[in-house]
Formats: structure tokens, C-alpha cells, sequence
């Protein structure tokens, strides 16, 4: 593999520039000679190639940015050198904690709670994923030795998109690869202490319109929290068939698109517009606070929005029914809330991402954006308020704590100027409410809990915790939620939820909540999710792999590979958070 010797220091200067409120931008610079198959040319003159090939209709979110030093004809078999310490450039974990999970919501912990990605073959995301995280001083999740169980230590497995094959080998993608690592790397780098479960969809050359919904019934069914999806295309007719995605229990979200505005044709990104999915747009993150809506130029890519074609507007947007009718849309808006898909900040450009084929390479895309959405809601402890019925409406009615983007536009021609593609304030089509503030929604869920964390798994163990949590909102709504999710062991897990405000947008009442689980794992540990035991402290009594899983069986403890001396057990890593994060010192004993 080729090797680029040096990293450009400046970016090259090109004579395009977007204007706050989606004025019109120059003509993105044209390349003098044909470029590769999914090779782009962006707006700051920068190159980038699709990790999946569009031409596929449904294809994966996300492009990986070229060495600044790249031009056409150069291979792109590279790898940027790494920073000291070993990451590579771009978005790093400390960046997600400071722009979304800063104050109090840095304290709070899933618990093993589960996010799932849907993804193409991947048989080496676990190792990868790892890698990241030992960069950046994470803990590295144990390989489950059976499913997850919602609780107690985290650990990541993989499954097909019927629940079997347990951390089989089921093929690799090639640049599709870079996609599935970046689901789980964007998890680990939201919520350390959530297991991880790929569900692998059954051709490496990507997903039907059917696996996903067969995949997002396997989730639920396993008890999973979130489900990410970072793939999607334009509908095309008859979507409305492929259902139900979002269930009580389990939350459902798709990216957006990285295509801009109906992704450069005339309809949104399908699954995202879906009405039972949140929709995830794109944002350019430069520092806590300081976001835009994602837009490298007609070539280079955007966050995705729309108008869908196919499904009436849900009920959760009467809010800005008025907003939509003035931009001549009727239907289910297709975008709810975002996330970074581009960052240029003090780390570099490009969101961080290492594969072992391609080392060290910044991406872009809305790829990002879902999983980091999902991964924030479920160790914030929303998913339970949020994927109940009319659960989505909690966004709408608590907009204020969501950090509002109000500059950019993502419609890449310059053609539209209404809210469906321009950034305005409160809610807006590329990046819906807008960006998660943990700060403000720490304590707004029914499942949220905080300092703690099950510790190790041996044999038929117990163990509970409880949170409560009372906010304020807004809005001119009443309503309450409840759900309630087991796994396939011997774990359960149940929350529930019920507020009420009422009143002017001015003002509101508060709600409390509180959540109780079970599960079976004991011990217990203190400090946040990142101060987290490399493995269990005991060993794991769950089932051997097989290939089929049985969401009815019973087992022990939390599913966590035992670690042993000869496992990675690096000790003494520490994440560094920036924006007067606590600084968290994971220090990890070598097991004999």
C-alpha cells in the first residue's frame, strides 16, 4: 500500500463560498481531466471518493476525503500519516463530547445498553473498531460470546440480518468496509459503555428495501435500543409497504442522504422519509457551538432533505405545518434532527476513521451523523420517551434543547431558497430541530441513569439501577409515553415515561421519570461510561456461538468475552475531553 509522505498543511483556496441563509455560491471548481469512478471534486478544491457506488439506488452515506496532496492520476491506494498518539486527522471522540454531551450529560452511562448498525459484511469491524478506540484511550469492548443483553458490561457482536451467524465471517465490502467501521467507531465515540451489534445485511453489495426492515424486526426482537441505518436512495414508489420500523422500545434512524437537497433529484432519501424512522441530517461541526449546514458543493456533497413523495405528513409535524405549506410541501418532512457529517476544527478536516485496508482516512457524510444521533439518545435515556407512540413529537415540543443551527443551505444547485433546504431558526429541512445539547436533555428521558455501570458476568447474577430525572419544556402539547424492551437472556430491562406541558412557547411545566432495570451481571463501577474495565471480572457462564440465535434463550451475565493475558490490554489510555469535560483516566489491569 502506497504511503503519502506528507500531509499538506494548508487547504487549497478555491474561489467558491456559501453565504449565511443559503445565498447562492460561486460554481464549484471543474477538474481539468476525467476522474475515477466516485472520485468528486468538492468546493474547497478538495478531493473525495464514495465509499459506496452510487449507482446503486441504495447506496451508503458517506465519501472519504483524499489527501490534500491527491490529483488525478495519483492511486488511490493511500493512507494519511497518522497524528502522534496514532489517530488520524479529523473528528475525534473529545469533539462529539464537547459540541453534544458537555455538563451534566458527560456523567451519564448507557450500561450496555444496545445500539445496532445495518451494514454490509464486515468481518473485520470488530478489530478495527478496537483500534479506534485504543487511539483515542477508550476502553475496547470485549467480543460477546452470546447476544447482548441491554445491560451490565458492553460488549459488540455481529449477526445476520435474521439474528444468526453469531460473530461469523461473513465476507468483507471493500470500500463499503469504511462504512460499517465508521457506524461503530461513531458509536464508540458517542457512548463507550454501549454494546455494539452489526447486523449484516446478506449481499456484500449492499441492502434491498427489504433488509431493512427485516433487519430493524431482528433489533427489536434482540432487544436493541437504536438502530442506525446509513444507507438509503431516492423513493421511488410503494415504500409505504416496507414497515414498521420504529417500535415501543426500539428507535429507528436513517441518514439523511449526502447528495443535498432530494438528493440532487426529486424525492428525499428513503428509509430516512419514512414517517417511523427519525430522518438524520448533516451539519459542518468547527467547534462546540459553531455549526452550519453541511454543503461541499454540487460535487462534493451535502446533508440530505425533502418533501417525500410517498408518505402524508405525520402527526408529530403539525407544529410546522404552516412552515412546510409556505414551502409548498405537504407530506412527511424527511429530515427531524442532525448531526456533524463534516468537521473542520482544531483536529483537521474530515470526520476520523481507521479501516485495516486503508489505515487512517477522514470521511464525510451523513454516515456519521445517524449512528452519533442514536448512539446520544440512547445514553441519554430517550429512546424509551422517544419510540413510544407519537414519540417523536418529543422533539418538536422541545426544541429548546436542541442547539439550533441557523446558517447554510444544502440544496448544492442554488435553486431553492425555502425551509426545506435552508437553514432558519427553530425547526428546518437539513437539519430538522437541530443538533443534540446533552446539557439540555440529560434527565428528559425515561431511561436515563448516570455514574454507574454493571461490572462483571458470573453465572445467574443480578443487578438494578434506577434513575429519575425531572426538566422543563415548551410547548402548546400534552402527552405521555411508555415503553418497555427485554432481551433474549436472562436480562430484562423496562422503563417508562409520562409528562405533560402545556401552555405558550414561552413556557412549561416539568416532567420527572424514572427507569429500573435488571439485568444479569453484578458488580458495579464509578466515574462515567469511559472509566470502563477492559472485560469482565468474571468469567462468562452465555452460550457458545452458534448459528442461530433464539431470542428466547436464557443466559447469564452480559455476554462478554472473558479477557485473557493475551488480549488487548493496554492500560493507562486516557481521554482527554475538551470544553471542561471531566477528564476521565481508564486505567486497565492486565489479566493472568
Amino acid at each position: 500500500m502506497k504511503m503519502c509522505r506528507v500531509w499538506s498543511v494548508g487547504m487549497v483556496l478555491a474561489p467558491v463560498v456559501l453565504l449565511a441563509g443559503g445565498a447562492a455560491r460561486a460554481a464549484d471548481p471543474v477538474p481539468t481531466v476525467p476522474l475515477p469512478h466516485g472520485v468528486h471534486l468538492r468546493a474547497d478544491g478538495r478531493y473525495a471518493m464514495d465509499l459506496c457506488d452510487h449507482g446503486r439506488r441504495l447506496h451508503c452515506m458517506a465519501q472519504r476525503l483524499l489527501p490534500t496532496t491527491w490529483k488525478p492520476g495519483d492511486s488511490l491506494d493511500v493512507a494519511p500519516r497518522p497524528m502522534a498518539g496514532g489517530a488520524g486527522s479529523g473528528m475525534a471522540p473529545s469533539d462529539v463530547l464537547g459540541a453534544y454531551l458537555s455538563g451534566a450529560a458527560a456523567n451519564s452511562a448507557a450500561n450496555g445498553k444496545i445500539v445496532a448498525v445495518q451494514d454490509s459484511p464486515d468481518g473485520n469491524a470488530f478489530s478495527d473498531m478496537n483500534t479506534y478506540r485504543q487511539a483515542y484511550g477508550i476502553p475496547a469492548l470485549p467480543k460477546c460470546t452470546s447476544l447482548p443483553t441491554g445491560s451490565g458490561t458492553p460488549c459488540f457482536a455481529s449477526v445476520d440480518e435474521n439474528g444468526g451467524s453469531l460473530n461469523q465471517n461473513l465476507g468483507t465490502s471493500g470500500q463499503a468496509d469504511g462504512e460499517t467501521t465508521l457506524d461503530v467507531e461513531m458509536i464508540s465515540a458517542a457512548c463507550p459503555d454501549c454494546s455494539i451489534l452489526l447486523i449484516q445485511f446478506p449481499s456484500t453489495q449492499g441492502p434491498s428495501d427489504q433488509d431493512f426492515v427485516t433487519a430493524a424486526a431482528t433489533a427489536a426482537q434482540l432487544g436493541v435500543s437504536a438502530s442506525s441505518i446509513s444507507w438509503g436512495g431516492n423513493e421511488q414508489g410503494g415504500e409505504s409497504s416496507y414497515e414498521p420500523f420504529t417500535t415501543p422500545g426500539h428507535l429507528v434512524l436513517a441518514a439523511s442522504g449526502d447528495q443535498g437537497y432530494n438528493l440532487g433529484q426529486n424525492s428525499p432519501s428513503w428509509p430516512a422519509s419514512a414517517p417511523d424512522i427519525l430522518g438524520v441530517g448533516g451539519t459542518t461541526l468547527s467547534a462546540p457551538g459553531s455549526e452550519v449546514v453541511w454543503n461541499d458543493g454540487s460535487n462534493g456533497g451535502a446533508g440530505g432533505s425533502g418533501c417525500s413523495t410517498e408518505f402524508p405528513a405525520p402527526s408529530y409535524q403539525s407544529s410546522i405545518a404552516s412552515l412546510l405549506s409556505g414551502a409548498s410541501c405537504s407530506n412527511r418532512a424527511s429530515t427531524d434532527v442532525s448531526a456533524s457529517a463534516e468537521y473542520n476544527g482544531a483536529n483537521g478536516q474530515g470526520i476520523a476513521n481507521y479501516t485495516s485496508g486503508s489505515g487512517w482516512q477522514p470521511v464525510v457524510g451523513t454516515s456519521a451523523a445517524a449512528p452519533l444521533v442514536a448512539a446520544i439518545f440512547t445514553r441519554l435515556g430517550l429512546v424509551p420517551t422517544i419510540s413510544a407512540s407519537g414519540g417523536f413529537a418529543f422533539l418538536y415540543n422541545n426544541m429548546s434543547k436542541f442547539n439550533d443551527v441557523t446558517q447554510g443551505n444544502n440544496d448544492p444547485t442554488g435553486q431553492c431558497s425555502s425551509v426545506v433546504c435552508t437553514a432558519a431558526a427553530g425547526w428546518d429541512g437539513p437539519t430538522g430541530v437541530g443538533t443534540p445539547n446533552g446539557a439540555a436533555l440529560y434527565g428528559s428521558g425515561s431511561g436515563s441513569s448516570s455514574g454507574s455501570g454493571s461490572g462483571s458476568s458470573s453465572g445467574s447474577s443480578s443487578g438494578s439501577s434506577s434513575g429519575s430525572s425531572s426538566g422543563s419544556s415548551s410547548g402548546s402539547s400534552s402527552g405521555s409515553g411508555s415503553g418497555s424492551s427485554s432481551g433474549s437472556s436472562s436480562g430484562s430491562s423496562s422503563g417508562s415515561s409520562s409528562g405533560n406541558s402545556s401552555g405558550s412557547s414561552s413556557g412549561g411545566s416539568s416532567s420527572s421519570s424514572s427507569g429500573s432495570s435488571s439485568g444479569g451481571s453484578s458488580g458495579s463501577s464509578s466515574g462515567g461510561p469511559l472509566a470502563l474495565d477492559a472485560g469482565p471480572s468474571g468469567s462468562s457462564s452465555g452460550g457458545a456461538n452458534s448459528d442461530t440465535l433464539l431470542p428466547g434463550d436464557s443466559s447469564s451475565g452480559c455476554g462478554c468475552a472473558t479477557v485473557g493475558s493475551d488480549s488487548a490490554s493496554q492500560g493507562g489510555l486516557a481521554l482527554l475531553a475538551f470544553g471542561g469535560l471531566t477528564t476521565v483516566l481508564a486505567r486497565r489491569r492486565r489479566r493472568r
